[in-house]
């Protein structure tokens, strides 16, 4: 889910963010039990917390979505997508950088079933489908929201911003969108990939003391180019994706889909998912 995104300038921080470690700060202001998401410093360890973490423990967060065609104006099922991203966010000096892994399973929207192979309606064509995801990577969120990738990518272009908390009641919620461009050598047009998360938490989860993660639902969205495996050459149009998640998860909330194709193609996520991160996690720098 999340980690095709890039910097945006956002609103600088003081230097009083760099006093004590976010994880020992209040999650209250002075006024007691208030909940601060319009100081730069209320809104970063906000949003830490219902992405990621303040600790340095492993998450759990899902989705589950369907996706479509649309040519021109017309929107047809397509297949669905089960991905599960485990992570682990540390303090730094200038933000809070995690490691992420990405498992995803295309899927049969009826039985649920990881998909092997996939009958392309546009083409008439049999596509072989791949497992999704992304491999092991580092990415850092900078005091001002700003994203941050550790290796750039050649030909990827890249922007990202987190929109302004909406709080009603003991609802809060946060939006993050990013949208991203990458040119293959001897592609004619480059791939797209544009993604929205609104997290939904708690107001008195987010403001309880010695809080250091909260659990969000999620609400996604995503519009990017034909998948390469699908195989639609110049065909005009493209995809979009809408479903449901959570981040710092329960393992027990993981999408039945999803457990049933990683028991049987990647058991080793479900017992031990911690193990894949290690190496990126102990590499410093």
């Amino acid at each position: 889910m999340i980690d095709r995104r890039n910097v945006l300038t956002g609103l600088s921080v003081t230097g009083s963010l760099l006093a004590a470690p976010l994880a020992a700060r209040p999650t209250t202001t002075k006024g007691g039990g208030l909940l601060d998401v319009t100081s730069a410093e209320g809104r970063f360890r906000n949003f830490i917390m219902m992405r990621g973490a303040l600790d340095e423990g492993l998450i759990t967060s899902w989705v589950s979505a369907r996706y479509y065609g649309v040519v021109e104006d017309r929107m047809d099922p397509l297949f669905a997508v089960v991905s599960a991203v485990w992570s682990r966010y540390r303090q730094v000096a200038d933000g809070f950088e995690a490691v992420n892994f990405e498992l995803a399973w295309f899927t049969d929207p009826v039985t649920g079933k990881a998909l092997e192979t996939w009958d392309n309606p546009y083409t008439g064509k049999t596509c072989k489908v791949p497992t999704g995801g992304m491999p092991p990577s580092k990415i850092r969120f900078g005091r001002d929201l700003s994203f941050h990738i550790a290796r750039e990518i050649p030909g990827l272009q890249m922007e990202h911003d987190v929109l302004p908390f909406d709080v009603r009641g003991d609802d809060v919620w946060v939006t993050e969108r990013s949208r991203t461009a990458l040119a293959f050598p001897g592609a004619a047009k480059p791939f797209r990939y544009s993604e929205s998360n609104t997290f939904h938490a708690r107001r008195h989860d987010l403001t309880r003391p010695g809080a250091t993660r909260v659990t969000s639902e999620v609400s996604f969205t995503n519009v990017c180019s034909w998948r390469p495996w699908m195989e639609m050459g110049d065909r005009p149009g493209h995809l979009t994706a809408t479903g449901i998640g959570r981040q710092n998860a329960s393992p027990d909330s993981l999408p039945p889909a999803f457990v049933a194709a990683t028991r049987e193609r990647r058991p080793e996520m479900l017992t031990n998912p911690g193990a894949i991160l290690q190496p990126l996690w102990d590499a410093k720098g």
